[in-house]
């Protein structure tokens, strides 16, 4: 029992320790150089986070640390917690429209808004109190002057704040590398 346990566990770190690894490397760019022309510039089909925890628990069964019913069971477990936190994140968004600050990857939840390529005043002033394009000292303040923001705006404000988060990407990767 003991040696189960110390299985599941390790299984479990190894998936998290995957899980991790993918959202570190998803969101940078790397760049290759080489002078042979016969390298693939094709990106690897990469294994998946469920992909992994099958390929992981397979091992255990397969070095009998663990029986294909527990590793179906721990696999069936992973999947129900991970659709519960789904769920429950979806539930947060929709309770706290305009809150999480990574809302802008997602047009700030705008909706119709832009359908005609500009937020007007009375557009603004639907807005929960709280959401991110309201807050007078926010990322958008600059562009609001005129009590509108077209789409032109929003995007240049997206690469503004895409070139801040990698500005701090870039001085904690050299904090990290001294």
């Amino acid at each position: 029992m003991n040696r189960t346990l110390t299985a599941v566990l390790a299984a479990l770190v190894l998936v998290a320790g995957a899980f991790t690894a993918i959202a570190i490397t998803s969101g940078g760019a790397f760049a290759q150089t080489t002078d042979d022309e016969s390298t693939s510039q094709e990106r690897p089909d990469f294994a998946k986070g469920g992909e992994i925890l099958e390929e992981v628990l397979a091992s255990f069964v397969a070095d009998g640390d663990i029986s294909q019913a527990t590793a179906d069971d721990i696999a069936e477990a992973l999947a129900a917690k991970a659709a519960e936190v789904r769920e429950q994140r979806q539930q947060w968004r929709e309770d706290h429209a305009g809150r999480d600050r990574r809302g802008f990857k997602q047009g700030f939840r705008l909706g119709g808004f832009l359908e005609d390529g500009v937020i007007d005043a009375d557009e603004l002033a639907e807005l929960p109190d709280d959401h991110p394009l309201k807050d007078p000292d926010g990322p958008a303040a600059k562009y609001l002057g005129d009590g509108k923001l077209t789409q032109e705006e929003l995007q240049e404000l997206r690469e503004e704040l895409h070139a801040q988060r990698q500005a701090k990407r870039d001085a904690h990767a050299e904090g990290t590398s001294t």
